[in-house]
């Protein structure tokens, strides 16, 4: 009975512990999923403020590019103007060199200001628009990350609630120990060895280069060496060859010989004795082994007994 009570204990405590087990291991998988679920949707979130940024900067580039021509194309006509103007002025002054001279260079000189106070503005007013459109679009991720980090705060008070947050952030932390000492470990490890491979990468390659070239020279002597010596050797070799192909072929022949006579020779040799009492030969040792059995089968069957 206290045996019987002692397994049922056991039992129902192996149970505990396997649903246990199971519990935890689902809800580790739950917080593996949610956590890789939040990390792609803060990626997706990510690469899209990043898309439309690039997308708001580049279409920024493209007016303010798009605007520089058009200003250069006006500088340029009225530069063209101006030209005209003072060539013009020029042939007049030309004519009245004396006395038109001080009101060509007045006019010349208004018109010039003129000129730069037109291309300021309009400089002053693209650079007025690009920086407000920058603005916009810092605004506009600023609000992005604002609400991401919100976003991020929801959910840390969703998976923690302040109610029991100590003691959840205890125990994954507890439970995540081992696994961040084991990348610490294997990080530290990755860099010891990062750090001694780039300082003996330079001496290992020069080492491996000395080695190879050592080493291709030797062998291009030798080869040059063998294909000397190849030439003059291949007849004798060719003869050496012959000569032990046909002692091979001796031996073979004798081998076979001798291993056909030792065959033979080891072939049993049974050794026969006229039967008694009958006109045959049989076996000695089956006489030997038992005579009176022998005689016993001969009363019995006379067979070819002697008369």
């Amino acid at each position: 009975m206290v045996m019987s009570f002692v397994m049922e204990k056991l039992k129902e405590a192996l149970l505990m512990m396997m649903n246990f087990g199971g519990q935890v291991l689902q809800m580790m998988l739950n917080f593996v999923g949610q956590l890789l679920l939040k990390l792609v949707n803060f990626a997706g979130e990510g690469l899209l403020s990043l898309k439309n940024f690039s997308w708001q900067v580049l279409v920024l580039l493209l007016n303010f590019f798009g605007q520089v021509p058009l200003t250069l194309k006006k500088f340029c006509l009225q530069a063209l103007i101006t030209l005209k103007n003072f060539g013009s002025q020029v042939l007049l002054s030309l004519q009245n060199i004396f006395g038109q001279v001080p009101l060509m260079l007045k006019n010349f000189g208004w018109q010039v200001l003129v000129m730069l106070k037109e291309l300021g503005g309009q400089a002053l007013v693209t650079l007025k628009n690009f920086g407000a459109q920058a603005l916009v679009a810092l605004d506009n991720i600023t609000w992005q990350v604002k609400n991401l980090f919100g976003r991020l705060v929801n959910w840390f008070d969703e998976v923690f609630p302040p109610e029991t947050r100590v003691e959840k952030i205890n125990y994954w932390f507890h439970v995540a120990l081992p696994y961040l000492i084991i990348a610490l470990f294997l990080a530290l490890f990755i860099y010891c060895s990062y750090t001694c491979v780039r300082l003996l990468l330079p001496g290992v390659m020069s080492l491996l280069k000395t080695v190879g070239n050592a080493l291709i020279n030797s062998m291009k002597s030798l080869f040059t060496c063998c294909y000397r010596y190849v030439g003059l050797l291949l007849p004798r070799v060719r003869d050496l060859l012959k000569t032990v192909w046909n002692v091979v072929i001796k031996i073979r022949k004798s081998l076979k010989s001798l291993f056909t006579c030792c065959w033979r020779s080891k072939e049993p040799i049974i050794k026969m004795m006229k039967a008694p009492g009958r006109n045959i030969t049989i076996p000695r040792s089956a006489f030997v082994i038992d005579p009176r059995l022998y005689f016993r089968n001969l009363r019995i069957f006379p067979g070819d007994m002697l008369v």
